[in-house]
């Protein structure tokens, strides 16, 4: 066995200790981002998996497609600009319904099938196709059904990640959109518009085309899909606040795990003073260190990863919350890639040991 491997089976208690501290740190880091991921998600997820390139608003909206009205000629309006590829309408607006046998606040989203603006992120049967069929993002089955403003409709899909302000989102038809609004308003004298998604004909042009957009139908203000998203008011608090936190775990570990490698090797100094004497090269030495950092953030990140499936699983936080892997490799692997390069700080001690000072030489 090499000298790393002999040193965490000789020395179980030390490494064992590290290895849980490392653990619930990069658990506290998994899970915040988990966490992060599904709030941000349950509350632009809706916007963040529409079918188009670009999303047009009232202008006085304040970037908050709930907040916006357009009358219904504005559709056409935008299909006439150059560049424009095809468009459709959206709607949305919250109301009281039934999801499934409960009742609570749902959002209500209206499209129209096969043209820009459905949703995309379908994860189990189909999208509806007529005025009784609905999709829904909450807790909800195909064959289950939803009531809206009286009207029964029946579930035939569902959908992960398109929710929006956090509530279960229900995908329906225009035309039961149309029906639903009025019923939620009585005497509504048209149905407005709260968006018109359009498409381009040459997708590195969308910019352009919603700033043309802007200059030819007055009134509106025109976005990419992912500046209507970056642009809903307070997302970005929420990223950054639990970006902070996320960035002050990190680093916590990386200064533990650095800290405890640098005091381990100036506890070792006489040891590694006499294995260079006997010829034991500094790469060697280095390797043993980058080894012990290896094998405790591999099992530290491990039992992490199970603690936040558990966690996960167990916490209810009213928004589905899943572990993404690409968050779990990508944050295992920084946390790895950080650890070893601490421990330079150890490796740089090695290199400057002299072997002659095992003699009392200098």
């Amino acid at each position: 066995m090499s000298l790393g491997g002999t040193e965490i089976r000789r020395a179980k208690l030390r490494f064992g200790l590290l290895t849980v501290a490392v653990s619930l740190l990069v658990f506290l880091i998994l899970l915040l981002t988990t966490l992060s991921n599904s709030l941000i998600s349950s509350l632009v997820g809706a916007l963040e998996g529409l079918d188009t390139d670009g999303l047009v608003y009232a202008a006085a909206a304040q970037d908050t497609i709930a907040a916006s009205r357009l009358a219904p000629e504005t559709e056409g309006a935008v299909a006439a600009v150059p560049g424009v590829a095809s468009v459709s309408v959206i709607g949305t607006f919250t109301t009281r319904g039934e999801v499934a046998g409960t009742d609570e606040d749902i959002q209500v989203f209206g499209f129209r099938p096969g043209e820009p603006g459905q949703p995309t992120a379908l994860s189990d049967g189909s999208l509806p196709a007529s005025g009784s069929e609905a999709a829904v993002d909450g807790v909800a089955a195909v064959g289950d059904t939803v009531v809206i403003g009286g009207r029964e409709l029946k579930v035939v899909g569902t959908l992960r990640g398109a929710r929006f302000n956090a509530l279960p989102t229900v995908y329906v038809t225009w035309g039961a959109y149309d029906e639903a609004l009025r019923a939620a308003n009585p005497g509504l004298p048209f149905v407005p518009v709260n968006a018109v998604a359009f498409t381009v004909d040459d997708p590195e042009d969308v910019t352009s085309v919603a700033m043309a957009i802007e200059g030819a139908v007055s009134g509106t203000r025109a976005y990419t899909l992912n500046e209507a998203v970056g642009s809903i008011p307070g997302i970005d608090s929420i990223t950054q606040s639990f970006g902070i936190l996320v960035g002050l775990t990190f680093i916590i570990g990386i200064v533990v795990i650095g800290f405890f490698f640098l005091i381990l090797t100036v506890q070792k100094m006489r040891t590694f003073t006499l294995l260079r004497a006997i010829g034991s090269s500094t790469g060697r030495l280095a390797s043993t260190v980058a080894l012990q950092i290896t094998v405790v953030v591999v099992l530290a990140s491990l039992i992490a990863l199970a603690l936040t499936v558990l966690a996960v699983r167990g916490i209810d936080t009213g928004i589905p919350a899943t572990v993404d892997p690409a968050t779990v490799i990508g944050t295992i692997g920084a946390v790895l890639v950080f650890s070893l390069l601490a421990g330079l700080l150890s490796i740089r001690r090695i290199a400057r040991i002299d072997p002659a000072s095992a003699v009392g030489s200098r």
